[in-house]
């Protein structure tokens, strides 16, 4: 009877609470506050009329609109809307997130066509025909140069003057012509590595063949009469050459950056107990190029931007004091890389190195000069790192090898491996981050010149 009893007196409270509801209001669901917004369409001058006023509609915050497809022959169509008083220009068929009240306006604007010519105006070439909407801009293309004529740009006229170079933006606001102006060709041609020509110069038999500052990662080694090139031949021409008289095309032999590659394994030149490598911050970066791989018998004595000066000061005691550390029967080689940094001095350097050279061989030591490597004057300047030149770089060399390194009596032996460099290919990238200064080197060059010389040093 009790249970029966609450069973009661559950559906009677029950029945009191639905009363209850009756009395104070009817149930109700909660639900979140929509914010809409209205999206309206209008002609460009701002009149929403016919279709304008049936695209309209309101949406949700946030919620995306495909704005209605429109298109006009010879026009092109953007829908156009202010916002804090900047343009918003819009494609017909875009999707565009609504989050304000927004009214697009339908603006059309005209297609003008840009055409261009032989010089006499009797032929287009229709390849370069571009086509721009209203005060939109062109790129204006560079005509097709050959050994006889060179592209000098274009004119507004046939046979006239340049008015403008390729490369330049021009902003469009009807249809154009413009004409091909050429000049013949006097002189030498010089052309890029694939080809297309890069200047003409005054083949005079006193001009000389120019360096190129490469902006890629690539290096110019030198000109050829052969396109295509990577690596320079005996027939070939270095910058600074005297570029032969007579009308002729040349062309750059170019190294490319991805040409570069390091050397499979790094050799250790086991013929000496201790290996000391002496030089400036082409050698500081050659032991970060290495990391890791470096020798156990290789021990690096260098500081960046210096030369004589500081070897006298500071890096000999410093050599010396590493080499007084070791047996005086234990083999040791010394390599001198000094130089780059003091072009005009080599012969106050042939005097010193021939002093610490004698010196140094009290204690086992066997010398080694490790030729000043290549520069690229165009790079140097381009990147303000000074004003070195190659034949300021070859005329050390030479003063070092005839002076140090030749004959019966000589105190050092040469390391040539700028004229390896300067023939197989070499690239300036200094810490493979893009700093082409045209001074340092990509890490694999650093390694295959370290290389070069550990098989050197193997030989004895």
């Amino acid at each position: 009877m009790k249970k029966y009893a609450a069973k009661w007196r559950n559906a009677g409270l029950l029945l009191l609470f639905m009363a209850g509801l009756l009395v104070f209001g009817e149930t109700r669901m909660v639900s979140a506050d929509t914010t809409t917004y209205k999206v309206t369409y209008a002609n460009a001058k701002g009149s929403s009329t016919g279709n304008y006023r049936k695209w309209s509609k309101t949406v949700n915050a946030g919620e995306q609109v495909q704005l209605p497809k429109i298109s006009r022959k010879g026009y092109e169509a953007k829908w156009v809307t202010t916002i804090n008083g900047k343009k918003y220009k819009y494609s017909p068929g875009q999707k565009v997130t609504i989050n304000r009240n927004t009214k697009f306006c339908l603006n059309l604007y005209k297609i003008y066509t840009v055409r261009y010519y032989t010089a006499n105006g009797k032929k287009e070439y229709k390849k370069l025909r571009q086509t721009v909407s209203s005060g939109g801009r062109v790129k204006l293309p560079a005509g097709s140069s050959n050994a006889t004529y060179q592209f000098m740009g274009w004119s507004t006229k046939t046979g006239g003057a340049v008015a403008y170079k390729s490369g330049k933006y021009i902003r469009v606001k009807n249809n154009i012509k413009l004409y091909s102006v050429f000049k013949k060709v006097s002189g030498a041609v010089l052309c890029r590595n694939n080809g297309k020509i890069w200047k003409t110069v005054s083949a005079s038999g006193t001009a000389k063949f120019p360096e190129v500052a490469m902006t890629n990662g690539d290096m110019c080694l030198g000109w050829s009469r052969t396109k295509g090139k990577s690596t320079l031949s005996a027939s070939d021409f270095k910058a600074g050459d005297i570029i032969p008289s007579g009308n002729r095309s040349y062309y750059m032999v170019v190294y490319r950056g991805s040409m570069d590659k390091t050397p499979s394994s790094i050799t250790t030149a086991s013929s000496y107990d201790s290996i000391y490598f002496v030089g400036d911050s082409r050698m500081v970066d050659t032991k970060l190029a290495l990391g890791g791989l470096v020798p156990s018998n290789v021990q690096f004595v260098a500081k960046g931007q210096q030369g004589l000066s500081w070897f006298k000061r500071t890096g000999y005691k410093d050599l010396l004091r590493a080499v007084s550390k070791r047996s005086r029967t234990a083999r040791k080689a010394v390599v001198v890389n000094l130089g780059v940094n003091d072009l005009g001095n080599a012969d106050a350097y042939v005097t010193y190195m021939q002093t610490i050279a004698k010196n140094l061989k009290r204690y086992n030591c066997k010398m080694y000069y490790l030729s000043v490597n290549p520069v690229n004057t165009a790079m140097i300047k381009k990147a303000g790192a000074g004003n070195r030149t190659q034949a300021q770089v070859d005329a050390f060399n030479t003063k070092i090898y005839r002076s140090l390194c030749r004959g019966k009596n000589k105190s050092f032996t040469y390391i040539n491996t700028c004229t390896n460099l300067l023939k197989k290919g070499w690239i300036s990238n200094r810490h493979n981050a893009g700093i082409y200064d045209g001074l340092h080197y990509s890490n694999a060059t650093y390694l295959k010149i370290f290389d070069y010389c550990m098989k050197t040093l193997n030989r004895g």
